[in-house]
């Protein structure tokens, strides 16, 4: 609802700050502001048509074209105020740049930077998907564990605007990677398990020796929150909600946890995320792995665990929002992050993007595999204490032929 009211008001923004100081022709202005409307419009298009800003059911083709819409106005909008904020200077100190707003030309510059941004921000959002390959070192790792390959799917935001096709091409790289096990850490879906059942069947196709493992994002709770916890482990996913399990990988003991989404307890009265409970039980010496969606989460979990895997931030989307996007999340956007005692923290940029705002800037979307290692200081130690036993060894050797 937010959107649908926040979008108009852009709109008015944009007329008066860009398009009336700039063009004087009634033509002019008429195209131009006819070109702003539609995307200023799509989310009350989507909340009153499609039945939710969340997760609107509408064609694909509608929700497509209305994202561009919907990208070129805001980058308008962005690239206004950036013009805005460049000229306050100018106005204080009086020089001629405070009436950039009147320029035709910066005005027509303007516009075809938010063309091109919108289109290509939108095919880097629906397109672009890279496999980042992450080494992350672990304190105390069993050496059974040493290499030992996960995938990291975050924020798959499967709905009316990404389909089972765009799931299908994911969960085929994913498998090409050959993990050992899968890790999808929420957002799996915007849509009730009617609408979405199908678009989501390729989960069954993930392939991973030691299974495939997920928690819940904010999403899930927004549409259809029960119909989602029956359906998603009949498609595979071990789902852990304040809960673990403890498997055996190559012989050594591996806990696996998630945690529930705040958001469920913040809105709709639901239990909270409790990593004490998520791990009640659970073998001390054992390597422990933590799903939470929300990264802000992770401090107060690292105590208790080797390593955590997040998404939720969707590494900002757009490089200028990477100051608010950090601000919103005590400073996690994306990558790898050291917390207290070493453990480590993963924050996916996403393997998508929410339909309600299609545009990726200075981000991709990612399918991350993770490679377990020892730390290098632990490696060190053990390789010195290994050669200091053979040396060890050989003078015991001398001694006795002596």
């Amino acid at each position: 609802m937010r959107f649908a009211v926040l979008y108009p008001l852009i709109a008015a923004f944009l007329i008066v700050r860009l398009i009336l100081p700039a063009f004087h022709g009634k033509k002019a202005r008429a195209i131009l502001i006819a070109s702003i409307i539609p995307g200023a419009l799509f989310p009350a298009v989507a909340r009153f048509i499609g039945g939710s800003m969340v997760a609107p059911d509408l064609p694909q083709a509608v929700m497509v074209v209305g994202g561009v819409l919907q990208n070129y106005t805001f980058c308008l909008f962005a690239l206004v105020v950036i013009r805005e904020a460049a000229s306050i200077p100018a106005r204080i100190l009086g020089l001629p740049l405070a009436a950039l707003g009147r320029l035709r030309i910066l005005s027509l510059s303007i516009i075809a930077v938010a063309v091109f941004s919108a289109l290509y921000g939108a095919w880097l959002a629906a397109g672009s998907l890279v496999v980042r390959e992450v080494t992350i070192d672990v304190k105390g790792l069993d050496p059974r564990l040493e290499g030992t390959r996960i995938v990291q799917l975050s924020d798959l935001h499967i709905s009316s605007a990404f389909r089972g096709e765009r799931l299908a091409r994911t969960v085929n790289e994913s498998n090409a990677l050959k993990p050992d096990l899968i890790a999808i850490t929420g957002d799996f879906v915007d849509g009730t398990v009617k609408e979405r059942r199908d678009d989501l069947a390729a989960l069954k196709n993930l392939k991973a020796p030691y299974g495939v493992w997920g928690c819940e994002g904010n999403h899930e709770h927004y549409v259809d929150y029960e119909g989602w916890r029956e359906e998603l482990p009949k498609l595979g996913v071990k789902m852990l909600y304040n809960a673990h399990e403890t498997i055996e990988v190559n012989g050594a003991p591996v806990v696996i946890a998630g945690v529930l989404d705040p958001m469920g307890a913040l809105r709709f009265d639901r239990e909270k995320p409790d990593a004490a409970k998520a791990l009640a039980g659970a073998p001390e010496a054992a390597f422990r792995l933590m799903l939470a969606h929300q990264p802000k989460l992770a401090p107060r979990i690292a105590e208790r665990v080797d390593l955590i895997l997040s998404g939720h931030t969707h590494g900002g989307q757009i490089f200028l929002l990477n100051p608010i996007v950090s601000k919103l999340n005590d400073g996690f956007v994306s990558g790898l992050y050291v917390l207290k005692d070493g453990v480590k923290l993963y924050v996916s940029p996403g393997t998508n993007v929410w339909n309600g705002f299609l545009l990726r800037l200075g981000t991709a979307d990612e399918i991350t595999l993770i490679t377990l290692k020892a730390a290098q200081k632990e490696t060190e130690e053990a390789a010195g204490a290994e050669a200091d036993a053979k040396s060890n060894a050989k003078i015991k050797a001398k001694a006795g032929g002596a």
